[in-house]
């Protein structure tokens, strides 16, 4: 008997739900609340993972890129490290590696990049930037030559192209003359031009390491390559703490947030503020519930009295209106989380076809679902619709079977 209630609480409420309404503006308000809650679901599901694309390009182009985690050497050769990195899993890969802020020069042109020195043997098959050469490769960066490869918007900002020379001016290095301390600079030929998409473009320029180190006068860093960039912050303060006691020596470390932390928090900020926003439709769509439910159980106050004459409890009448509440919230969802991820995966060729382009033209949306982000807005509209139909199944419970049979 005991498992036949919650079964007739079920059977009931589905009854109920499919039943043809006895007014239309309880029809209407149902069906607001469905339309609304898979208008959101949907919605959610679609912004989330343009989000997510966005940053995938961001991460992708800007820190695969940039040196993502570096230690800095200190007296001694990199090589001591070795058996503080061996066996950590989030590790790509540890090359040797300088970097300075710098000037490069042409004629009258002047811009601000990041100078790095790379052993093109150990960075080819790591650096984002192999696969984004406009000319050259990163293999033209032979020692001693004092070649440099350029960005593509630096390159048009100078108005260079392979073969010409351009004046690197940096403070690191730096001589004290009877003048005073002068900058280190020197001439190098432009081998290369690369391209990714994004502000590197404009503020990084690769030179060889001996190059670099002649230029900057100082030895080289170790710069690891993770395989995921975000795992830095957790990865630096690891290592932070275990080098004291594995090598006797306090490490420096710095990531990538010192020159880009402010973009990434900012993209996720928003991310955080878009999914707020349209958590809100849903939530506003799941308590239009309440609105319906309430006028239900005033249409169904009668039947309600006549089945706790019958012998139903107060837990199973509340069990019929909230199953009547979630199966339009089960259908309004459904609806949302198909429409969603079906745009979702088609997102382009539907805004291709009605004309839009929200990126330059020839630069596809970026897109990437993440189930556990889809089962996190699925779960938080059930969740909301739930909490929804507590309060009506709550009124019906409550009602009194003398009073409202009295003049039946």
């Amino acid at each position: 008997m005991s498992q036949a209630l919650p079964s007739l609480s079920l059977f009931v409420g589905l009854r109920y739900w499919r039943a043809r309404k006895d007014t239309r503006f309880v029809s209407f308000i149902t069906l607001f609340s469905v339309l609304g809650i898979a208008l959101g679901v949907a919605a959610l599901i679609i912004v989330s993972s343009v989000m997510n694309g966005l940053e995938g390009r961001l991460k992708g182009k800007i820190l695969g890129a940039v040196p993502q985690l570096v230690i800095e050497a200190g007296e001694g050769p990199i090589s001591r490290f070795e058996p503080l990195l061996q066996g950590d899993p989030r590790i790509r890969g540890a090359v040797p590696m300088l970097t300075s802020e710098a000037m490069v020069q042409r004629g009258s042109e002047l811009g601000g990049v990041q100078l790095l020195g790379i052993d093109p043997d150990t960075e080819t098959p790591l650096s984002v930037v192999t696969s984004h050469m406009l000319y050259g490769q990163l293999k033209d960066l032979s020692p001693g030559d004092y070649h440099i490869i350029l960005g593509s918007q630096l390159a048009r900002r100078l108005n260079v192209l392979p073969g010409d020379r351009v004046r690197v001016m940096t403070a690191q290095g730096a001589r004290y003359t009877p003048m005073g301390r002068v900058p280190a600079q020197r001439q190098f030929t432009v081998a290369g031009v690369f391209e990714l998409g994004s502000d590197i473009d404009k503020a990084l320029a690769l030179v060889n390491l001996s190059d670099a180190e002649r230029l900057l006068r100082q030895s080289p860093d170790l710069r690891l390559y993770l395989n995921d960039a975000f795992d830095a912050p957790l990865l630096s303060a690891e290592l932070a703490a275990k080098a004291p006691q594995q090598l006797g020596e306090t490490l420096t470390l710095t990531d990538w947030r010192s020159q880009y932390g402010q973009l990434f928090s900012a993209v996720k900020m928003e991310k955080r503020m878009m999914s707020l926003l349209l958590g809100l439709i849903i939530a506003v769509a799941a308590f239009n519930i309440v609105s319906a439910l309430v006028m239900m159980v005033t249409d169904k106050t009668a039947d309600v009295a006549i089945l706790k004459t019958l012998g139903l409890s107060r837990g199973q009448v509340m069990g019929i209106f909230s199953v009547q509440g979630m199966s339009s919230a089960a259908l309004g969802t459904l609806v949302g989380m198909t429409i969603g991820l079906l745009l979702a995966n088609h997102l382009q060729p539907v805004l291709s076809l009605l004309g839009i382009w929200l990126l330059p033209p020839g630069q596809p949306l970026p897109v990437i679902i993440d189930p556990v982000q889809v089962a996190s807005v699925v779960g938080g509209a059930l969740s909301l619709s739930f909490l929804a139909t507590l309060y009506p199944a709550w009124r019906a419970s409550q009602v009194n079977p003398a009073e409202i049979l009295r003049y039946e």
